[in-house]
C-alpha cells in the first residue's frame, strides 16, 4: 500500500457552506434578541433572524441542487442550514400570527398590560 497515493476529494459546494454560515446567524440573532438584557433588541434581531432564515433556506436549496447535479460535497452543511433557518423562519412566522390573532381577536385584552409598561 503506498502512502503517497493522492485521494480526490469532492469539491464543497459554496452555497452550502453559506447557508450552513446564515442558518448559525439566523439561530444567534433570534436567540439574541430574546436574551440580551436591552430594551427593544427583539424589535431589531427578530426581522434579522427572519431575513437570514429565508436566506439560509434559499441558499440551501439551490446547493443541495448543485450537489445533485455536479457530485460536489456539502450535504449535510446544506440540511444544516436549511433546518436551522427553517425552524426560525416558522417561529416568526408562528410569533406573527399570534399577535395578529391577540390584536384581531382578543383587543381588549392587550391595553391593560399596556397601561402597566413604562415608556
Amino acid at each position: 500500500m503506498n502512502t503517497n497515493e493522492a485521494t480526490s476529494q469532492l469539491p464543497t459546494n459554496r452555497h452550502s457552506i453559506i447557508s450552513l454560515v446564515l442558518g448559525i446567524l439566523t439561530v444567534v440573532t433570534f436567540c439574541g434578541g430574546f436574551m440580551i438584557p436591552i430594551p427593544f433588541t427583539s424589535l431589531v434581531c427578530a426581522p434579522a433572524s427572519f431575513l437570514l432564515g429565508i436566506l439560509a433556506l434559499i441558499c440551501g436549496m439551490i446547493s443541495l441542487n448543485k450537489i445533485q447535479k455536479h457530485n460536489e460535497a456539502g450535504r449535510p452543511m446544506a440540511w444544516i442550514g436549511i433546518l436551522s433557518g427553517g425552524f426560525i423562519f416558522l417561529c416568526i412566522l408562528c410569533l406573527a400570527l399570534a399577535l395578529v390573532s391577540l390584536f384581531m381577536f382578543a383587543p381588549d385584552a392587550v391595553p391593560p398590560y399596556l397601561q402597566n409598561y413604562q415608556f
